[in-house]
């Protein structure tokens, strides 16, 4: 884990992104930046989204950390996120190209600054960003719950959801998915 020196500035111009709060922390990932130009996959891209800042609250000071684990998600514009514990989920989020939406879940610890992907990409829940996910257990088992946002065409349409057709062939919808965290 690194961290930046002190003359770090803070985190700059970005919007659609999510703060999630550990401990005495605020955590900022991704995001979309205005000199960001939107690509699939990319050394550079990686790069970029491989770092994480924490501001503490305790000292009013920010810090920019370098994460490990797997590659950071590659929807990191308007994700869904929680936390539980020490842990940060991360789902979904738009690739920043395109109407590339995705739908893996991704753990990060805070404690460690590392990546975990715990659920890769599948057609079964659509691929979304810009919803609401909380974490929640239900008779001993915990969950993510997943609600809402808009993506990319639904591959599996479910009778009980509204699929309504946007602009530039983007859908929102009221989809929900319990995602169990035992399995």
């Amino acid at each position: 884990m690194a961290s930046s020196s002190s003359s770090f500035k803070g985190i700059g111009e970005i919007f659609e992104h999510s703060a999630p709060v550990v401990g005495e922390f605020l955590f900022v990932w991704g995001g979309s930046k205005p000199w960001y130009h939107g690509v699939h996959e990319s050394p550079q891209k990686i790069k970029l989204y491989s770092t994480i800042d924490r501001l503490d609250f305790r000292t009013g000071r920010w810090s920019s950390h370098v994460t490990r684990g797997t590659s950071p998600p590659l929807g990191p514009i308007g994700y869904f996120c929680t936390v539980r514990n020490n842990d940060i989920f991360y789902m979904g989020g738009y690739c920043g190209h395109d109407n590339c939406y995705h739908n893996d879940v991704n753990l990060f610890n805070t404690l460690n600054y590392e990546w975990n992907k715990l659920i890769s990409s599948s057609d079964i829940v659509m691929k979304r960003g810009f919803g609401g996910m909380v974490c929640m257990e239900s008779m001993g088992t915990e969950y993510l719950l997943v609600i809402g946002g808009h993506g990319s065409t639904p591959t599996t349409y479910q009778s009980q959801y509204q699929y309504d057709q946007m602009v530039a062939g983007h859908f929102r919808t009221n989809e929900h998915n319990l995602l169990s965290l035992s399995t």
